[in-house]
């Protein structure tokens, strides 16, 4: 399944989840265990948990960047293919480049 990893000192919710949104056109979002975490880690929000990316050493924590999150998507379901995984991941960036041009419209 797909989520996302968020800096839990730079959460951008919104962001986040219209990233999420977008993937979801593509693919299913991985569902929380039944302790409602992924990998040990509470939810956020639908498909994304934060952590503190820089301490460990996250791609998304690199750039010091507003809009920044970590894709995981693995074709680890009998309704997931590498190209849907490649798929979810161009709806991934589409949704944050949508997202961010969005918010330029609204300033």
């Amino acid at each position: 399944g797909f989520y996302l990893v968020g800096d839990d000192q730079n959460p951008q919710l919104e962001f986040q989840k219209a990233v999420i949104e977008s993937v979801k056109q593509v693919t299913h979002v991985a569902p929380p265990d039944e302790r409602g975490e992924i990998i040990e880690v509470p939810l956020a929000s639908e498909g994304l948990i934060l952590v503190p990316a820089k301490q460990l050493g996250l791609c998304c924590s690199v750039t010091g960047g507003t809009y920044v999150t970590t894709t995981e998507v693995y074709p680890d379901s009998p309704l997931v293919t590498d190209e849907i995984c490649n798929q979810a991941q161009v709806a991934a960036i589409t949704g944050a480049i949508d997202y961010v041009l969005m918010k330029q419209q609204q300033q």
